[in-house]
């Protein structure tokens, strides 16, 4: 009983210590496009027009006034009146070229004196993110180069912020990571200030394109929450329902004036490219209506019924027993594949995809792998094999690309014990590794490692041990502004009717937060 109680009172303690910190606003996704559209039983924004381009909607608010999508701060700032000190703005837009012209995809100004608090910006080839600084008139501005958002291609970018570091994902690709010279004000204060959407309150640098989603994301990055998906060009974390693709209209819903880019053509069959994406060919003779998807004509409907199926491709021959593969690319190199073969001779084998099908590019010394895992940190690609032959020392290996020889080299040894998995995360801009190690000779009760990486070293170095019992896997996840690490547990030496753990982040490293019972 006395146990009990102190369990139950350790629970309330650390419920209370989660809980008693209270943010200025909901930890939840804020649809700013759906506020600062009109409410019912008022009149839609003048000249606010939705088009349909490529199969998706957005709204147009370049014939809109310049004050049309707006609303006070105050409305999701309900705590306190400052902006979240972490966050992540998700927005999904296309736009036409720009020339020497900067738009304000979204600001903050201050309703009195019209400066700027917040503001994120597009321009040729370019995503800014403007700050306001402590002094008067002072300004920050982070700008990501090179990144083609304005190619009238429909995209979804991940803008998160935390401390001196900004991070941007578009379209699920690769993030780009920036360090500030200044961290993100930790009181950037929104008091009197009204959030402006596609403006900064001026025609000048007033958005020009098609604007489907943003939201804001106190709190966390929400690339997880979107990414991956099979339309990452087009990933939604909230999107208005006026712009779903198949909106279910009422009588208290807007009628924003519409327009659908697409035409139907007839004939031989037409050109299918980028430029044509969206548009509609009728071919009379097989009577059948077919789709631009940019590269080929897809079939929307057809006189004869058909059966979706998925056909065998190709045939991957490996030296040996295969137990794992690890799918991933390599910017400006191409998509690869690693297999994870038993026979350390001649160990296992990366694949490149060339030419529509994947063939043999490296062979990589391995001992009885069970698992690979790739991970990049500061754009250099790594892979990390779990060994689990049984010898001393027990080694399992990193691997990091070298890109002037074109190939992943030895980079770093550590020791594990019958290696089954590894899990990468990141957290607060920390890289993390963590081994499934299952037994040491007969004894499956041992402890599994969490490795750092080390900026100064370039190394991992040891970060926390956790005790398993024939650890089989590891899998990282986050809810919300919380992160989680849970292991799958198999066998304890007498028996499989076990627990497996999740572990909790608190105070820099991970901690119990739950057993769950299996059996396996």
């Amino acid at each position: 009983m006395l146990a009990l109680r102190c369990l139950l009172l350790s629970l309330m303690l650390l419920i209370n210590s989660v809980q008693s910190w209270r943010a200025c606003t909901d930890l939840l996704p804020l649809d700013l496009l759906d506020r600062a559209l009109i409410r019912p039983g008022q009149a839609p924004p003048p000249q606010v027009q939705m088009v349909q381009s490529k199969g998706s909607r957005g709204l147009r608010l370049a014939g809109a006034a310049a004050t049309a999508l707006s609303f006070p701060a105050s409305q999701i700032f309900t705590n306190c009146d400052f902006f979240p000190a972490e966050f992540s703005l998700v927005a999904t837009i296309k736009i036409q070229r720009l020339k020497k012209r900067s738009e304000y995809l979204f600001s903050v100004l201050e309703e009195k004196s019209d400066s700027l608090v917040l503001g994120l910006s597009v321009s040729e080839r370019r995503l800014h993110l403007l700050v306001s600084g402590p002094g008067s008139g002072a300004r920050s501005r982070v700008s990501f180069k090179d990144v083609a958002l304005d190619d009238n291609r429909w995209h979804t970018l991940v803008l998160a912020v935390s401390g001196h570091y900004a991070t941007l994902t578009v379209d699920c690709g690769l993030p780009l990571e920036l360090k500030q010279v200044q961290s993100f004000p930790s009181a950037l204060s929104t008091r009197g200030s009204r959030i402006f959407i596609g403006s900064r309150r001026r025609l000048r640098g007033r958005f020009s394109g098609l604007i489907r989603q943003l939201v804001l994301l106190p709190g966390s990055d929400a690339t997880s929450r979107l990414c991956p998906t099979p339309d990452p060009r087009l990933a939604e974390l909230s999107v208005p329902r006026v712009l779903k693709a198949t909106p279910i209209q009422t009588d208290q819903d807007p009628e924003f004036p519409f327009e659908a880019e697409a035409r139907v053509t007839s004939g031989t069959r037409p050109l299918c490219s980028e430029p044509e994406g969206g548009q509609l060919w009728f071919n009379a003779q097989s009577r059948g209506l077919f789709i631009c998807d940019g590269g080929r004509w897809r079939t929307l409907l057809h006189h004869q019924e058909r059966l979706d199926y998925v056909e065998d491709h190709q045939d991957l021959y490996t030296s040996s027993e295969t137990f794992d593969v690890e799918v991933f690319s390599i910017p400006s190199e191409g998509l690869f594949l690693a297999a994870a073969n038993r026979d350390s001779r001649p160990g296992s084998g990366l694949y490149k995809w060339s030419n529509g099908s994947f063939v043999l590019y490296q062979n990589i010394s391995t001992q009885e792998a069970r698992a690979w895992k790739h991970f990049t940190i500061d754009g250099k690609a790594f892979l990390v094999v779990a060994n689990s032959q049984e010898a001393e020392p027990e080694l399992s290996v990193i691997f990091r690309w070298n890109q002037r020889r074109r190939r992943f080299l030895r980079h770093q040894t550590l020791e594990t014990h019958s290696a089954l998995d590894w899990e990468s995360f990141s957290i607060h801009n920390s890289s993390f590794l963590v081994v499934a190690n299952h037994r040491r000779d007969s004894n499956h009760n041992i402890q599994s490692v969490i490795y750092r990486w080390s900026p100064h070293a370039q190394l991992f170095e040891v970060n926390q041990t956790l005790s398993t019992s024939g650890a089989y896997d590891w899998e990282f996840f986050s809810v919300e502004p919380y992160h989680f690490l849970a292991v799958a547990n198999t066998f304890d030496g007498k028996t499989t009717a076990i627990s497996s753990t999740v572990y909790i982040w608190l105070s820099g490293r991970f901690q119990i937060f739950q057993s769950i019972p299996v059996s396996v």
